[in-house]
């Protein structure tokens, strides 16, 4: 018989824990873009490609407005997905014409970043840094 208990073991809980960072994160995006320090306006769960059935849906996307493209992409992960997802955002950037330059992926258990972007592949130094956004995503989330 499966318990609340278990089942908050079992996944429950890194729900609220995932939500809990996307919302962090674009909490902290929404002040920089509110305040002009950023172009990009920072949208959850948003669809790259609005009115295609096949768009993709990252966690956070990071909004050219006047040019209508997604220049930056952010998952949030666990631990155990981090890497699976920096594979998805590999693809989106390389197979895909939405326009998307970086890509960042949140580990929120660990609270450490990985980062791709189209120019450099990998980036494993400061990869919490968006060439694009010039902000260390790092410094927006608090303490």
């Amino acid at each position: 018989m499966v318990t609340v208990t278990t089942e908050i073991d079992m996944g429950h809980l890194a729900t609220l824990q995932h939500q809990r960072a996307i919302k962090r994160l674009i909490v902290g995006l929404d002040k920089l873009y509110e305040q002009g320090q950023i172009t990009l306006e920072a949208l959850p769960e948003t669809d790259i490609d609005p009115g295609n059935p096949d768009s993709k849906c990252p966690d956070i996307i990071l909004r050219d407005n006047a040019r209508q493209m997604v220049p930056v992409i952010i998952e949030v992960a666990t631990h155990f997905g981090a890497n699976t997802d920096l594979k998805k955002l590999r693809n989106l950037i390389h197979d895909t014409e939405y326009g998307i330059e970086e890509g960042f992926v949140y580990d929120f258990e660990k609270g450490i970043w990985l980062k791709y972007s189209k120019n450099k592949g990998v980036e494993t130094e400061s990869p919490s840094w968006s060439e694009i956004l010039k902000v260390d995503l790092t410094g927006i989330l608090p303490g």
